[in-house]
């Protein structure tokens, strides 16, 4: 068993003794249809791809499980939100629910998803084969709330043509010196409409990479902004020199691609760009060239690591549900069954079931494989996990979102642009 799991259920003992009973935890109690099975209701987004393959992965879980029926509900990502919010205003959540980190704390705080660590004690939920890394973003004051469908980590994505026509060579490690040098002699030697680097509309995600270089966290354990502006001060001036300077695309191309769905990385347009690792299994088949995943670069007088591996969804149960174990047991299943797994093909990112890992690793194709070997470089390299995003973080990436294109356009000093964020983000947080 890994320390975290043993952390975890020493509290829930301890929460047992002293309360008595933990609010809105298991009862063990499942609600039978009438017909000798029990009926969870299961909600997640995303492609058909997904679709197809989580109906097939439930209907070998009914097989396996036959006194348990699944009501799927599935739609696309911003539907999903307004659908919860309808059917938690309604108290008829779903009982298992896909959930995204950035949405995690405000299902937390309005106490509508299961404390799942008596599940995980009872076995009900096996995190035997869980390495910490890849759940610590689910946990907060010692209790579960949700448990990893998948894991990814932020990286940059390469072109790996360029990248050898250029003869550059990034090893994790490498330095913004490292980069923009590199990345200068890819925008000089491919001349107009190419460029080294790209930020993919990305720079929130590659700002918090960079503040956890120095020990600090665009969001604090209190919910409130955790870095000091000088920081943030330092990252904008990094970027708008190498806009400026030719390096980096500027943003009304950058809007102009992302917008289009296209990837300037797979049309040679660019030869490096922000990510996330799983990324590159969509943007592969958009390119002739093969695409690579590296870590993002250490800043000058970095004193902690940036990295951190994150979940790329999970599945919470809703705090209402009386079919806590029947709902655990398909949260279970989607964790560690082999056949299941098979079937879902790390669709929701890398299993963070190890057993599950190694057994997939020959199976996936290859742009998979690189980002399971790419998350075995991050394990060795990642930090603590970052806080969770507070209700509001929406509001507040808006915000720093406009600061950004602000201070690129130069209607904003990068000191300026520090300053006009903190305020904004401290009006929608306080």
């Amino acid at each position: 068993m890994n320390r975290k799991w043993g952390m975890i259920t020493g509290v829930t003992v301890l929460s047992l003794v002293v309360a008595g009973c933990t609010p809105g935890g298991p009862t063990g109690g499942n609600q039978d249809s009438g017909d000798g099975q029990t009926v969870i209701r299961v909600s997640w987004w995303g492609s058909d791809e997904r679709h197809n393959m989580t109906t097939e992965a439930i209907a070998l879980f009914e097989e396996k499980n036959p006194d348990i029926r699944v009501e799927p509900e599935y739609t696309g990502f911003d539907s999903y939100w307004e659908r919860l919010t309808t059917q938690a205003a309604g108290s008829n959540l779903p009982d298992v629910i896909q959930m995204d980190t950035s949405k995690l704390e405000q299902y937390i705080s309005s106490e509508l998803v299961l404390d799942l660590n008596e599940l995980i004690e009872n076995g009900t939920i096996n995190m035997d084969d869980v390495e910490d890394v890849y759940q610590e973003m689910n946990i907060k004051d010692g209790s579960t709330y949700a448990i990893a469908s998948g894991a990814n980590a932020f990286s940059t994505l390469y072109n790996e043509a360029l990248f050898e026509k250029y003869d550059i060579n990034l090893e994790p490690g490498y330095t913004y010196d490292d980069l923009y040098e590199a990345m200068d002699t890819v925008s000089k030697g491919e001349g107009d409409g190419a460029w080294g680097f790209d930020f993919v509309k990305a720079e929130y995600e590659a700002f918090t990479h960079y503040a956890r270089q120095f020990e600090q966290h665009l969001y604090g354990e209190d919910g409130q902004l955790g870095f000091e502006d000088q920081t943030l001060v330092d990252f904008l001036t990094l970027e708008k020199n190498m806009i400026d300077n030719g390096v980096s695309t500027p943003h009304d191309v950058t809007v102009e691609i992302n917008d289009s769905g296209e990837s300037m990385i797979a049309n040679r347009e660019a030869a490096m760009a922000v990510g996330a690792s799983n990324g590159v299994i969509g943007i592969q088949p958009m390119s002739e060239d093969p695409i690579g995943v590296n870590v993002l670069p250490v800043a000058e007088g970095a004193t902690a690591p940036g990295d951190w591996i994150r979940p790329s969804m999970s599945f919470s149960i809703s705090a209402a549900t009386d079919k806590q174990e029947a709902a655990g047991k398909f949260i279970d299943f989607m964790t560690n069954d082999i056949e299941g797994n098979e079937i879902l093909m790390a669709e929701r990112g890398v299993p963070i079931s190890s057993e599950v890992r190694n057994h997939l690793l020959d199976q996936v194709d290859e742009s998979v494989a690189k980002t399971f070997e790419f998350l075995e470089i991050v394990g060795e390299r990642a930090g603590e996990s970052e806080p969770l995003p507070p209700p509001g973080e929406a509001e507040v990436r808006a915000s720093f979102n406009r600061m950004l294109e602000a201070v690129k356009y130069g209607d904003m000093t990068p000191e300026e642009g520090a300053e006009t964020f903190r305020s904004e983000a401290e009006q929608i947080l306080d």
